[in-house]
């Protein structure tokens, strides 16, 4: 019993550790060629793996591509919740999520997962499921927005539009990551907060 128990847990381990290298491989692999260009065989040659093994971790390539985003995503909402420590002030926050968003512009995957969303032969319940865990980015903006109108630090209003704004505002900024020098596009980052607080019309004008 205690022998079989030995063997499974080996077993488990070995299962756990081929999924990681599948996948290290197909984000590799995604981020140099592409979502379309790569294929599952080129996943199965680079990782030494074959496909039942690749199908029996992630059923799929759209599969593996979610577990990819889900990982990213989950990575991306670990290194802010430390990040967030640091600020002390509501304003803060917000000027250091820009930063953070920022900063995962560099993520390799990003290009991938903006072909695979407008991919014409993309699953929609796969489709669906990468929106769903990239919105949990939104979320954290969210959230930090109804603390903000909770302690009086901003003025009250619809905390879901003013996502959407800020959300879309920071998401908008990042396509001109490659025409824009980094700490040029960092500044523009924080002028976009920096409107957002404040607006750009005098008060004696509204």
């Amino acid at each position: 019993m205690k022998e079989e128990a030995i063997i499974k847990k080996t077993n488990q381990r070995d299962a756990s550790e081929n999924k990681k290298r599948i996948a290290a491989v197909a984000k590799e692999l995604f981020s140099q060629k592409g979502y379309l260009a790569t294929s599952i065989e080129d996943i199965v040659s680079a990782s030494q793996s074959s496909k039942g093994n690749l199908y029996h971790h992630f059923k799929s390539k759209e599969g593996l591509f979610l577990y990819l985003i889900n990982e990213q995503v989950n990575e991306w909402i670990e290194q802010w919740t430390e990040k967030e420590q640091t600020y002390k002030h509501f304003s803060e926050k917000l000027y250091g999520l820009a930063d953070h968003s920022l900063e995962d512009l560099k993520n390799p995957l990003i290009k991938a997962a903006e072909e695979f969303g407008g991919s014409q032969t993309a699953d929609p319940i796969v489709l669906k499921k990468v929106v769903e865990a990239l919105n949990k980015q939104r979320d954290i903006f969210q959230r930090i927005l109804r603390e903000g109108i909770a302690h009086g630090e901003i003025e009250k209003h619809d905390e879901e539009q003013l996502t959407f704004i800020l959300f879309a505002l920071i998401a908008g900024l990042g396509s001109l990551y490659n025409s824009m020098e980094f700490d040029e596009l960092k500044a523009l980052h924080h002028k976009a907060v920096s409107v957002f607080l404040h607006g750009v019309v005098k008060k004696k004008d509204i």
